[in-house]
């Protein structure tokens, strides 16, 4: 703990995301979470489903009441993007003006989703706000492997917030992603990156359909543990990581296949990342972050797994949901046919580039679908 736990955390729009939380909030109170969280939430019907999942109080439609009342150190908004506005306008404001009058402490706000961005909140509330977005890998634990410790995950901080603060606000991120303080640019693209890298899943299951239909049959798990050995070779990375792969678990034949489409993958995502500026320090980072995280999730989940995975994550008209989609629409087939041709030694090599530059492509259309999302 960065700090002594002696205040409380309200959540505002519990649900999925607040749930996903909370080992941020015992980390940062330890055994008084149950005691000082508290989630609301406008819709009341989900209120008592909610309050069997959680061992803190969840409410509805009282946020005024509660930052009254507990007047929170921490504020988390966890409502869908579009609502954040109203939420900050007819909640917060009253609330932080009040606070301001009286002499309360105001609280850190801690915001999620791409959209809007921490300046949003500044404008609304003041200048003397400290807000950060957190972009979280969202990676779960599998088979014992806590995935979600090697994902690139984002802060962008809207000021300059206390040393102890800001430092709090990281060991709060650290729980749920390698973390990386980046701007809200660099959030989009990182975020953007992140979706088109999480597209592995799906590189890996068209393959495996595309050599079964070559009459060829190799488990999803080990074309993915072939994909992660490549890439960890391809950037120099020493030994197996996190959990054990090789390139040997894919027929000898079959391994250059793999190999090729693993390093287009990397190379038409990185090369996106970096065309838009940024930096490349930065741009290797997260996105080997997530190549890392993405190939080893793919490795050690079934297949079922992965597609309910991918069904949960693919919100409607978000990013997930249009990176997803674009790989579906424009590049499932071809991607299989490509393996089954390799099978039967007719693949043309320029597939490969054809690869690399769907992966740009994908990064690109989900970039910009993010910022049209901002209204941008």
């Amino acid at each position: 703990m960065i700090m002594q736990p002696d205040y409380n955390i309200l959540v505002i729009g519990m649900g999925n995301i607040g749930k996903f939380l909370m080992p941020g909030y015992r980390q940062l109170l330890g055994d008084r979470m149950n005691t000082q969280v508290f989630g609301v939430r406008n819709d009341p019907d989900k209120v008592a489903e909610l309050q069997k999942q959680v061992p803190f109080p969840v409410s509805a439609g009282n946020t005024e009441q509660l930052l009254r009342e507990k007047k929170p150190d921490i504020v988390i908004v966890a409502t869908p993007p579009k609502t954040i506005p109203v939420v900050a306008e007819t909640q917060l404001k009253p609330y932080f003006e009040e606070a301001r009058q009286k002499g309360w402490n105001l609280p850190d706000i801690y915001t999620f989703g791409p959209t809007p961005a921490p300046q949003m909140y500044l404008d609304l509330l003041g200048e003397d706000v400290n807000v950060a977005k957190f972009l979280p890998c969202m990676a779960d634990e599998k088979q014992g492997v806590p995935l979600q410790k090697l994902g690139a995950g984002f802060v962008v901080f809207g000021r300059p917030f206390p040393e102890d603060r800001k430092a709090r606000a990281l060991e709060f991120s650290d729980m749920f992603s390698q973390s990386f303080v980046v701007d809200q640019d660099e959030s989009l693209v990182g975020l953007s990156s992140k979706i088109t890298t999480y597209t592995i899943a799906d590189c890996v299951c068209a393959i495996a359909d595309g050599l079964e239909e070559a009459g060829r049959e190799v488990e999803v798990k080990d074309l993915a543990s072939c994909w992660r050995a490549v890439y960890r070779r391809h950037a120099g990375l020493n030994g197996e990581g996190m959990y054990p792969c090789s390139e040997a678990d894919v027929p000898e034949d079959i391994r250059p296949f793999v190999e090729k489409m693993s390093v287009a993958w990397y190379e038409g995502i990185l090369r996106y990342v970096l065309s838009v500026g940024c930096r490349e320090e930065l741009a290797r980072g997260f996105h080997g972050a997530n190549f890392e995280v993405f190939a080893l999730a793919a490795q050690l989940a079934d297949r079922p797994e992965l597609e309910a995975d991918m069904a949960r994550r693919a919100t409607k008209g978000g990013v997930t949901e249009k990176g997803v989609s674009t790989f579906r629409q424009y590049f499932t087939e071809p991607l299989k046919k490509a393996a089954a041709d390799w099978v039967k030694g007719t693949l043309n090599e320029s597939f490969f580039d054809t690869a690399e530059g769907i992966a740009y492509t994908i990064d690109m259309t989900v970039n910009r679908h993010a910022y049209r999302l901002a209204n941008r």
